[in-house]
């Protein structure tokens, strides 16, 4: 390799009188030769130094934007496998397998590697620039198609959660027609059933809109319909137990007073049989007594036995009816013949 010097005398030798520079001496363009090659090398050197300034600056902005499309791809999964769906959930159960397609395709990322290229290589910074920024477009892809799978599937279950709640509004709306319809007359207080009327209205009108995007508003019209059912079942119930209370009460005083009639017939029985008894007893007494008997011809007297007493007196004579030793006479009884004795016995009646 020449000298700087050796090639300017070269130059000086080879180029003819008449083509050399005028009024530039020798030594004048050697240092303006020597100039250009630094204002050269420095102009590389401050190029490089630039481009690798630039790549590095790239670099890092690309791995903080690889760092955010990875945590939301993070959380994006984790929000995705936190619940766990069922195909009888949803309305479209299909859209469950996408879901779990989409959360395999989003774990399946690696990220970027951890291994920092040297801060003045700019073929390794621009490198790991472009691994990060299409490490982060795949987090970014991934993340929107899981959120767009997650959001399918609850859709899909808000939808059958819709469908389901208006249902079974509907046969709520239908059971509380009936109890309306069978209770007329039946409960204690009619205002339940005014209430239960007004429920079953507002209840229709629900069902009719078509706006409606949260089950919860078939679900609160069904626990005010069931909760109105039960004041009139309730009422019913009321009404019911009153009535056998009546009857059961109706019904003992009834058999009090049947009891109680019962009683004082027998009573009055008791009565009527002891007074009889009572009636009935007769006097007796040592003699005999034979009522007299009515006859054609008229009355006869009554029929007595006597036992006249033993006496030691001397026979009556005939002679005019008195007494042979003086004595007294004795009475005339009417119907009696002279030798007969009167019984004056009394009567027994």
């Amino acid at each position: 390799m020449t000298k700087p010097s050796e090639e300017v005398e070269t130059m000086d030798d080879v180029t003819p009188e008449e083509s050399k520079p005028k009024g530039i001496k020798p030594a004048n363009l050697t240092a303006i030769i020597i100039a250009v090659i630094v204002v050269v090398l420095a102009g590389i050197g401050g190029g490089y130094a630039y481009w690798t300034h630039h790549e590095a600056n790239a670099y890092h902005e690309a791995v903080t934007q690889a760092e955010n499309a990875d945590g939301n791809l993070t959380k994006a999964i984790k929000e995705a496998t936190a619940t766990e769906y069922k195909a009888d959930q949803l309305k479209e159960p299909k859209l469950l397998g996408k879901l779990d397609d989409a959360v395999r395709k989003a774990e399946a990322l690696k990220g970027v590697p951890e291994d920092q290229p040297g801060e003045w290589l700019a073929w390794q910074l621009a490198s790991a620039k472009q691994a990060n920024v299409t490490d982060a477009d795949e987090a970014n892809t991934q993340a929107r198609a899981l959120k767009a799978a997650l959001k399918a599937v609850k859709d899909s279950k808000l939808a059958k959660e819709l469908d389901t709640a208006k249902a079974q509004l509907k046969q709520g709306i239908d059971s509380a027609g009936e109890t309306l319809k069978d209770t007329e007359g039946k409960v204690a207080d009619n205002a339940t059933r005014d209430s239960l009327t007004k429920a079953i209205d507002e209840a229709n009108k629900t069902i009719g809109k078509k706006d409606v995007t949260d089950p919860k508003a078939y679900t609160g019209q069904q626990a005010k319909l069931d909760a109105a059912v039960k004041q009139v079942n309730d009422s019913k119930a009321a009404k019911e137990k009153a009535d056998a209370e009546a009857a059961a009460k109706a019904k003992a005083e009834a058999e009090a007073q049947a009891q109680a009639a019962a009683q004082a017939a027998a009573a009055a029985a008791q009565s009527q049989r002891s007074y009889s008894k009572s009636s009935t007893r007769g006097y007796s007494s040592g003699k005999s007594y034979t009522a007299p008997k009515k006859s054609s011809s008229g009355y006869s007297a009554p029929q007595r036995s006597y036992t006249a007493p033993k006496q030691s007196a001397p026979a009556p004579s005939n002679n005019g009816g008195g007494s042979s030793n003086g004595g007294a006479p004795l009475p005339k009884v009417y119907g009696c013949s002279p030798s007969c004795v009167p019984d004056y016995s009394p009567i027994v009646r």
